[in-house]
């Protein structure tokens, strides 16, 4: 009921300027689905534009991020897996999930991408990062997210030859986890459009985006801030939320005890890391 009405801005995104001026506020979701090289090797024959990795990086994501905000980074199953926690690094932001989306084919008819000439087997999956900037603490921002509520895997039927479209339920599991109204997707299409969000794009066929419009949603949100500069609960910039809603969601996970083998109730949810400060496993060496 809260989310805005659908914006998008047809826009080259080599030479738009990615600021609070242009777009008329900070985003707390960001969702980027860059054209990788890796898109172009496996449809040959078709005309797609792809980025170099580092064109991707150069992208001004840390100029529009609030803090604390979500990146959502697709990166394909080659190269852009580890470019992209090059990228996620540059944006500021800290790498904390890893989203996985399997491809079905049952439709026989459908033609299969072209394998990649840089895989050793047939890639029939993608990956999407899950980017942190600043500190979010699941005991206590539950009015920012709502954690543990959808799975890290997505299961559908792959796109047509040569398209990159990805699955709807991407949306869902973002939506379901934060709280944000101010959404902005990057490299959309026409089918990415969609109420909530803003969507940029040099494929889009039309542009309806206006900046004061778009930020009048959210007027005085500056008032509604915390002593730690995180939203309020009753934020304009946030969805809200209900006594039913606050009973169903998930909350914070039992904590171990050292001493037994099974996780035991806390009284208090005090002294639990936020997922900031907690590495996740491969990425020890890398934010060192």
């Amino acid at each position: 009921q809260k989310a805005t009405p659908p914006f998008y801005l047809q826009c080259d995104l080599r030479s738009f300027e990615l600021s609070p001026r242009t777009l008329g506020t900070l985003f707390d979701v960001i969702l980027i689905d860059p054209p990788w090289e890796e898109y172009e090797r496996r449809a040959p024959g078709l005309s797609i534009e792809s980025w170099p990795w580092q064109d991707i990086m150069n992208l001004r994501i840390e100029d529009i991020a609030d803090n604390p905000s979500f990146v959502f980074l697709w990166c394909g199953c080659a190269e852009g897996l580890d470019a992209g926690r090059h990228c996620l690094r540059k944006w500021g932001f800290r790498r904390c999930e890893d989203i996985c989306w399997l491809k079905s084919n049952k439709d026989k008819n459908t033609r299969q991408h072209q394998p990649d000439e840089w895989a050793i087997q047939h890639h029939t999956k993608e990956h999407c990062l899950m980017g942190i900037k600043g500190t979010v603490r699941r005991n206590q921002d539950g009015h920012l997210i709502h954690a543990n509520i959808d799975t890290d895997v997505l299961l559908s039927e792959q796109p047509p030859f040569g398209s990159q479209e990805k699955p709807e339920e991407m949306y869902h599991i973002i939506e379901h986890f934060a709280q944000s109204r101010r959404r902005l997707e990057l490299f959309g299409e026409d089918h990415n459009i969609r109420r909530g969000w803003v969507t940029l794009g040099k494929s889009l066929s039309s542009s309806n985006f206006n900046p004061e419009t778009y930020a009048s949603y959210f007027r005085n949100e500056s008032q509604f801030r915390q002593a730690d500069c995180k939203p309020s609960a009753e934020s304009p910039i946030l969805v809200g939320t209900t006594p039913e809603i606050e009973l169903l969601r998930p909350k914070s996970p039992p904590q171990w005890n050292a001493t037994h083998s099974q996780p035991v109730a806390a009284a208090t949810d005090e002294g639990q890391e936020d997922w900031d400060s907690v590495p996740k496993e491969g990425d020890e060496a890398e934010d060192a």
